[in-house]
């Protein structure tokens, strides 16, 4: 037994003020004998003596009246367990989890729902007395804790929860229950409390409510307090996902941008806005509908002005939560290609120098940087500055310089294959071929005269020939191609692989370009030769654009830049084409320009040629884009967005909550669900450290005992007058 308010129980001693009344009320009587009466005086004592007990009846009824008055103000408690009897000075170890994601920023008729939250923390810790510790678990920082180990200063802690702030962080409550169970594990005092302040968003509490799978993290002493901010979900429109789905990146030629939004609402958009911006530039924009609690995909397109790093975002109107508004990323477009032509004869590259010198950017300067060499020459190219590689001629190259190039190519090098001008017909190409996964020529093939061999089918949804049509008319099928077709005399055949996409196939059964993956690479091979002795392909207006993007593909090394999750612990791994300059070490700015240096790694993974380079692993807390620089250079950039889980405001039901906690061995017993208003946590706090108040039992006792004295009272005033 406890008492939540002991003080009142120094109102005990107006117990003691019927006793004075009825000592106060004691007259001594005169004795007068009447020898007529002396029959009666045997009677007379009686019931003198029977108005004595109910006299002393009514001091204790009324003695206990006062005193049960007096316990019903003091709130005595009861426990049933025996730490009940250490009462109120029991030491608590208490965990206060405060859900400070982003859709805590919205707002009801009681204000922004984390000042609720911060509010009800802070009346949480106003409970705590000496000898009790606490920890501030903010759900965007576990897997830590705020103060780690818990504190004695309470003053500390309510300035951290004074400071908290909106986070884009997106955590699950059961990281932040398996934390406070190591919390606890570790403490001694009696009470062991945890506090969840949260607006109840479902995404947050997962699925794991198994029971073939619950764990046991706390003992029987534990008690969960769930103290709900907002009563209802927030309407929120966010944008869901975001690809480039662009593979080649040009300056001045658009990129192909697929999102989806979602509308997590009872009401449906209409004719709604999704821009696109570049730079902070306002590049694109397009409408969109989507149905209640529906959503909505489309591509929208917008034209990079310049080369290098570009950071752009897709944003929607604004709503009561920003932060999902809007998905950022990163493409890298390529200032300069590295590319080296390997042939046998001078002539063979005779018609390939023509595009590639044609070739140019809006200002004029060359995109490509070109060697030219003879075959001969190849074991003394170091491969490490180059981008892409075109061989025409794979029959006189040694097996060692075909595994350096294999090399070359698993480490995102570009190779283009074209067969050499002098195989005759009939001769069968390199078998080295078959290191580069590609399959070896079986012959060549000559037309006979006055016939010639024709493109059957282009694959249109090819990378290579993004944007290169101006309608979409022209590229509705594969069958129907809007391609011109060269007159082909003579070509090579091979065989076909699993992995070999074929680009443009031949009347005659046989590919005219193939794709071929390997490593991070790629690979196309042309199965004639630049030359108008095998074809007039070198003459056709697809030539010159085909050959192009050719090598811009093939020159591709992860230009649109991966997007990372905020709070998520990351290694970045710097795309290839830029880790020639990274040193040991590398420095990462925050969107808010924060600088924090990183170890930076070399991984070879069998692949001297292009090493990767990893920077160590962080976690990335902030929303947008993030650059890494080695010294003054900017050699990378990418970007963070938020968990697209946060979005979904949908709330939690009670009962699954319940199975929540049981997954990790809170019963419901122990599991109390608090209002945060007035003085109601309180109130559930103190009867769960003490247990049942009684005060009610008390109240119902005292007007039981008013009763009774009422009727017993009379009694006694009857027989006073019978005996008198």
């Amino acid at each position: 037994m406890t008492f939540l308010n002991p003080l009142v129980l120094l109102g005990l001693v107006a117990a003691g003020i019927p006793l004075l009344l009825h000592l106060l009320n004691l007259r001594k009587l005169q004795t007068i004998d009447f020898s007529s009466l002396a029959f009666l005086k045997e009677l007379q004592q009686t019931k003198i003596r029977r108005l004595k007990l109910r006299q002393l009846l009514l001091l204790i009824i009324r003695t206990l009246l006062v005193i049960c008055i007096i316990l019903a103000f003091a709130r005595p408690a009861i426990r049933g367990t025996i730490l009940g009897s250490i009462g109120s000075h029991a030491n608590s170890t208490v965990i206060i989890i405060l859900d400070d994601s982003y859709t805590m920023a919205a707002s009801d008729e009681h204000g922004e729902r984390l000042k609720q939250a911060k509010a009800a923390a802070l009346r949480v810790i106003d409970l705590l007395k000496d000898g009790d510790d606490a920890s501030l678990l903010r759900l965007s920082d576990i897997p830590r804790a705020t103060v780690d180990p818990p504190t004695h200063d309470f003053s500390l802690l309510r300035n951290f929860v004074n400071q908290t702030q909106i986070s884009p962080v997106h955590r699950s409550f059961g990281d932040a229950i398996r934390l406070s169970a190591k919390l606890l594990d570790q403490s001694h005092n009696a009470n062991k409390e945890i506090y969840v302040i949260t607006d109840m968003q479902s995404t947050q509490f997962g699925t794991e409510t198994r029971a073939d799978s619950a764990l046991r993290l706390f003992g029987e002493r534990i008690s969960v307090f769930v103290l709900p901010i907002g009563s209802k979900p927030v309407p929120n429109m966010a944008v869901d996902s975001l690809a480039v789905t662009t593979s080649i990146f040009e300056m001045g030629k658009p990129i192909t941008l697929a999102t989806t939004i979602r509308n997590f609402s009872d009401a449906p958009v209409t004719n709604s806005v999704i821009s696109v911006y570049l730079d902070g530039v306002h590049a694109a924009q397009r409408n969109f509908s989507a149905e209640a609690w529906g959503s909505a995909s489309l591509e929208i397109e917008a034209t990079p002005k310049h080369a290098g790093f570009v950071q752009g975002y897709v944003e929607i109107e604004n709503d009561l939560l920003e932060p999902d508004n809007r998905r950022y990323f990163t493409i890298s477009i390529p200032e300069n290609i590295n590319v080296a032509v390997i042939s046998s004869l001078p002539g063979d590259n005779q018609f390939l120098r023509s595009v590639i010198a044609a070739s140019g950017n809006e200002t004029g300067r060359s995109l490509f940087t070109v060697q030219y060499l003879p075959v001969q020459q190849l074991p003394r190219l170091d491969l490490k500055n180059l981008d892409v590689v075109i061989c025409q001629d794979l029959t006189t190259i040694e097996r060692f310089e075909a595994e350096r190039l294999a090399d070359f190519v698993r480490g995102g090098g570009g190779l283009i294959i074209f067969p050499p001008s002098t195989l005759g017909t009939g001769s069968a190409g390199s078998a080295l071929l078959a290191g580069l996964g590609v399959p070896a020529v079986e012959a060549t093939v000559a037309t006979d005269p006055g016939s010639s061999i024709l493109f059957q089918r282009v694959d249109t949804d090819h990378p290579l020939f993004s944007h290169m049509f101006e309608t979409e008319q022209s590229r509705t099928t594969q069958q129907a191609h809007p391609i011109e077709s060269p007159k082909i005399i003579r070509t090579v055949r091979h065989g076909i692989t699993r992995t070999e996409r074929t680009v443009i196939s031949l009347n005659n059964g046989s590919p005219f370009l193939s794709e071929y993956p390997l490593g991070s690479g790629k690979i196309l091979f042309y199965s004639v030769a630049p030359v108008l002795s095998w074809s007039d392909f070198p003459v056709k207006g697809i030539f010159a654009p085909l050959l192009f993007r050719s090598i811009l593909y093939t020159a591709s090394r992860g230009e649109s830049v991966p997007s990372y999750i905020c709070g998520d612990e990351h290694s970045v791994t710097l795309p290839q084409s830029r880790t020639t300059p990274v040193t040991a070490q590398a420095t990462i700015v925050d969107p808010d320009g924060t600088e924090e240096i990183v170890e930076a790694s070399q991984n070879i993974n069998g692949n001297p040629i292009h090493p990767e380079v990893t920077l160590t692993a962080r976690k990335f807390s902030q929303q947008g884009f993030y650059l890494i620089k080695n010294g003054p250079a900017v050699i990378g950039s990418f970007a963070v967005n938020t968990d697209p889980k946060e979005s979904d405001p949908r709330l939690m039901p009670r009962d699954e909550t319940e199975k929540f906690f049981q997954h990790y061995g809170v019963p419901p017993s122990s599991l109390v669900f608090v209002s945060t208003g007035g003085g109601q946590i309180q109130t559930a706090v103190l009867q769960s450290r003490f247990g049942v108040e009684l005060w009610r039992y008390c109240v119902i006792l005292a007007i039981l005992l008013a009763v009774t004295e009422m009727l017993v009272a009379r009694d006694s005033r009857k027989a006073m007058q019978e005996t008198v």
